[in-house]
């Protein structure tokens, strides 16, 4: 067998088994959190875009009610004819100049004390409470502008027939646009009326909003931002250039989250943007639990799958051990290993215990082979130690029974005969015989002791010829009859019985050998039927019953049964089942 590893990982199949595992668990791992921070960033990136619409609806409710307290202005201009008279005036005029000749003119003709225009829209719009920085008239005469100053009103002329320039430090941003009729003749159009806030006043820049963004009016011109950086500024007009209103792009290989939102009533768009790395990092906690809890499951799992692959390896490494040692004959330390006390929990545990008793086993099949081969060579010695010549043994024994009939013993005569046949058999034997062969050696054998013994012995031998024609070994009976002569004879009784039976049986032939000695000593069964059954290490012992076992054990195999004991009505007993063998086997 080969050495034995220190780790399991000197193992190629649990090395692979072990980081196979770690790579699958890591696998699936980075999938799920993978999957996982993309379900957060879904979730935060909706969260962000119900933010933004709020944010921006919010704006354009301040737009609508600034929009609402021009409208209300406006009307109220329509209301006071001296206002409207100055109004007038200022659609009229080019200049300054021009504006102080229309009112002196309008100040003659009107009974009144006329009123002052710019004074009122810096009373009631300019006060900052509005939030209007500018308002702005528009007529053929050009574009005059009303704007505060330092605690005043400014009032410039001469700005261009052009649409007004965001950017300008009035406002920015239009909120609202009215067209202005004269009074005397409500289907004539005299100017236009615009009013001007500033964009960072409606979208502040210091109001926590956790993303980047951007406000921009016609021609994709920035109005205002959130201190948009140079990379921030690229994103945001990228967005821009974007057909969907909300998404993702990718800005040098980092996704970027985008949503825009344009103005209905007013010409600008409100655009944000947000990369995956600010989700993150504004997030940062949910990353790092998620982080920790997989690491924490990670660790769980692999380090259950090195005990539970070490704790393999480390059997396997045991049974290898044992098939060494078996290899090498020393099943004394198989015998001795400990085994782990959870080995029923684990498949190579069991392994390892069907092993063990495995070596065991082999142990005993070893031991009673070498035993059984010692008595054999022990058995063969004595055979060659008192081997004569045959035929000078068979001349002899004829010569004898001759003159035994010459001087009229023909009782002496017939037993010389059948000593010489029962020797012939013994000579000539086979590996198998039928069973009625094997009951007529016994007889034969029988006889003889008959007329050595006289009347005190007296033998009887029934056989069912049903079982006759059941092969069986050679010369088994007759070592069970000499068991009796050996341990049951009594030489002082004056009646020693032995029956000897054969009756059919389901599946094969049961074979009974009985007498009316003293029988065997109680306590001394159990060991005679352990000799029978497992042999005993000491050669010089009776191997009589142990040898018919074996013998009848080895020819049947399966099937076959062999007890002894101690017969109620007084006597010893031998009872053999010999099962019918099919044809082949």
């Amino acid at each position: 067998m080969g050495g034995h590893h220190p780790s399991f990982l000197g193992y190629r199949i649990y090395r692979r088994k072990f980081l196979g595992t770690a790579a699958v668990v890591l696998l699936l791992s980075a999938a799920v959190l993978f999957g996982m921070l993309v379900f957060f960033i879904h979730t935060w990136t909706t969260a962000l875009e119900q933010q933004v619409q709020r944010r921006f609806l919010e704006r354009e409710q301040r737009i609508l009610e600034i929009q609402d307290g021009a409208l209300d202005y406006v009307n109220r201009l329509y209301g006071d004819a001296q206002l409207m008279e100055d109004l007038s005036a200022l659609f009229s005029a080019q200049d300054a100049a021009q504006y102080l000749a229309l009112r002196r003119e309008n100040s003659l003709s009107s009974a009144m004390q006329i009123r002052y225009l710019p004074a009122d829209i810096r009373g009631q719009l300019l006060d900052g409470r509005s939030r209007i920085a500018a308002v702005t008239l528009t007529s053929g005469n050009g574009k005059k502008m009303i704007r505060p100053r330092s605690g005043d009103v400014d009032l410039r002329f001469g700005l261009g027939k052009e649409p007004w320039l965001y950017g300008a430090e009035a406002g920015e941003l239009l909120v609202a646009s009215f067209s202005i009729r004269d009074p005397q003749h409500m289907g004539l159009t005299i100017g236009t009326m615009e009013f001007w806030v500033n964009s960072g006043d409606i979208y502040e820049k210091e109001d926590g909003f956790p993303a980047s963004w951007g406000l921009y009016g016609a021609g994709d011109v920035l109005l205002c931002g959130s201190g948009l950086t140079e990379p921030e500024e690229r994103r945001v007009r990228t967005a821009l250039e974007e057909a969907e209103d909300a998404g993702w792009f990718r800005d040098r290989s980092m996704p970027v989250f985008y949503q825009k939102m344009e103005s209905g009533t007013n010409a600008y768009r409100y655009v944000v943007v947000k990369d995956a790395g600010a989700f993150l990092r504004d997030n940062r906690y949910i990353p790092l639990a998620l982080l920790a809890a997989f690491f924490l499951f990670d660790l769980g799992v692999l380090v259950s799958s090195f005990l539970g692959i070490r704790a393999d390896a480390n059997f396997l490494t045991l049974i290898l051990s044992m098939l060494s040692d078996m290899e090498g004959g020393n099943f004394e330390k198989v015998q001795a290993l400990s085994l782990p006390v959870r080995h029923w929990e684990n498949e190579y545990g069991m392994i390892a215990v069907a092993l063990k008793d495995v070596g065991m086993k082999l142990k005993g099949y070893i031991e009673t082979e070498y035993i059984l081969k010692l008595k054999e060579q022990e058995t063969q010695m004595r055979a060659l130690q008192h081997q004569i010549n045959p035929h000078f043994l068979y001349n002899t024994l004829e010569t004898l029974r001759s003159k035994a009939l010459t001087h009229g013993d023909r009782d002496t005569a017939d037993a010389i005969a059948m000593l010489g046949r029962l020797y012939r058999a013994r000579m000539h034997k086979k590996e198998s015989v039928l069973l009625q062969e094997e009951f007529e050696l016994l007889e034969m054998y029988l006889k003889i002791m008959e007329l050595r013994h006289g009347d005190k012995f007296v033998y009887q031998v029934e056989m069912d010829p049903a079982i006759g024609d059941i092969e069986t070994v050679t010369f088994w009976l007759q070592p069970l009859a000499e068991n009796f002569f050996t341990h049951g004879f009594d030489r002082e009784s004056e009646y020693n019985l032995l029956i000897v039976s054969g009756q059919k049986e389901e599946g094969g032939a049961r074979i009974d050998v009985l007498d009316n000695g003293a029988g065997a000593d109680a306590a001394m069964l159990p060991k005679i039927r352990k000799n029978m059954y497992e042999g005993n290490d000491d050669p010089e012992a009776d191997i009589g019953l142990r040898n018919v076992y074996m013998r009848l054990s080895y020819f049947y195999r399966d099937g076959f049964s062999m007890d002894v004991g101690n017969r109620e009505e007084g006597g010893f007993f031998i009872s053999v089942f010999l099962p019918r063998m099919e044809e082949g086997q």
